[in-house]
């Protein structure tokens, strides 16, 4: 039997962070979202309060790319008794900058690192603090599968997440002792809502290069999320899974197939 907790979700109020809440507050959890404003976080935790009647939800607000903020936001929720137990760190930088790399800025190279590295640390840093009074706790950062393969023109964003795989298991290591779990996953192409501003030609080429046929649906990473944050596998921990329908496993893309092999009858050897 799992013990319900107290879930902060970075981010979480639309797509993929409001799924992953939603299936955490189904569980039984108590469930924070989070947004870059309260206002925002507080129209999504009264949405999830609708799909899960009974589920005890509180929003709170503050800025990922501003450290005082971060610490002055986990002070909060401390005194409001919703320090979390369990920790999703899902919020990012999309790190979508110029077309060229030559023209990126040493700055946005910087603003991307702030949500995607320091602040996974500091308030993955400040939640294990009451973990480790409480008696234990999980973390889970929403990494990407371009943490290893890199997405082009994202060369921030790609290098950041390499940069939280490489934080996950140094945090796991040290955190054990604690009864802290600190695990990754990385997905692929995700299913949201930017997919319905892409054209019907790249919606196609990108399934074509999935083996699955389809993005992952955010509710299968949610899922994935709530094991993670469960009890179920007390050891588990320091782990980088990867959710991505096949992609990483795929050496060549579907439609640059290699010409069949050749009659091996008509192969001489000399």
């Amino acid at each position: 039997m799992n013990r319900p907790g107290t879930a902060l979700v970075t981010g979480s109020s639309h797509n993929l962070g409001l799924a992953i809440a939603t299936r955490l507050a189904a569980d039984g959890n108590r469930v924070v979202i989070h947004g870059p404003d309260r206002a925002a976080a507080e129209a999504a935790a009264t949405r999830l309060r609708a799909e899960v009647p009974g589920a005890t939800v509180h929003s709170t607000g503050f800025d990922l790319a501003d450290p005082e903020a971060i610490e002055a936001g986990f002070a909060t929720l401390a005194g409001r008794g919703l320090a979390p137990t369990i920790l999703v760190n899902n919020a990012a930088h999309l790190g979508l900058g110029p077309d060229d790399v030559l023209d990126e800025t040493p700055r946005f190279f910087r603003d991307v690192f702030e949500v995607n590295l320091f602040a996974v640390h500091l308030c993955s840093m400040l939640a294990a603090r009451h973990m480790a009074q409480a008696g234990g706790g999980a973390i889970v950062n929403i990494s990407s599968l371009a943490s290893e393969r890199a997405i082009p023109g994202r060369t921030a964003y790609n290098a950041s997440k390499a940069a939280v795989d490489g934080l996950t298991r140094s945090l796991a290591v040290d955190l054990a002792p604690h009864g802290i779990r600190v695990n990754a996953i990385a997905p692929g192409f995700v299913w949201s809502t930017r997919w319905d501003h892409i054209s019907d030609d790249e919606a196609a080429a990108r399934r074509q290069r999935i083996p699955a046929g389809e993005p992952t649906a955010q509710q299968e990473i949610a899922h994935l999320v709530a094991f993670l944050a469960s009890e179920r596998t007390p050891t588990l921990t320091g782990a980088r899974i990867v959710i991505d329908g096949g992609l990483n496993a795929l050496q060549v893309p579907p439609d640059r197939r290699a010409s069949p092999a050749p009659d091996r009858a008509a192969v001489t050897f000399g």
